[in-house]
């Protein structure tokens, strides 16, 4: 059985979501580090509004000590980590249904 057959949309869909969030939290904190506050564009708003629930979170559980384009790094960690363990439970799955 095909791990990425349509048996998997659910998997699928939630790791496309998580992807999404990765590539937006990569853009933001290279625009943190580029910018810094001085990146006050419709975009780089939109990008923030968009990731900010996300970063609060991560921010509520670091250290107060992190600078704030760490925060985001670590909020780009946590994502990473959602999609490992996705894949693994995917994985497990498939192999479940493979055995009986």
């Amino acid at each position: 059985m095909n791990p990425n057959a349509p048996v998997n949309w659910y998997v699928q869909g939630a790791d496309w979501v998580l992807t999404a969030t990765a590539y937006m939290l990569i853009v933001r904190f290279l625009l943190d580090l580029t910018f810094g506050r001085l990146g006050d564009n419709a975009i780089f708003r939109a990008l923030k509004g968009i990731t900010q629930p996300l970063v609060r979170a991560v921010g509520a559980i670091t250290p107060r000590v992190v600078p704030g384009p760490l925060v985001t790094a670590c909020a780009l960690l946590w994502v990473f980590t959602a999609r490992i363990a996705l894949v693994q439970v995917a994985t497990a799955m498939t192999m479940w249904r493979m055995m009986g």
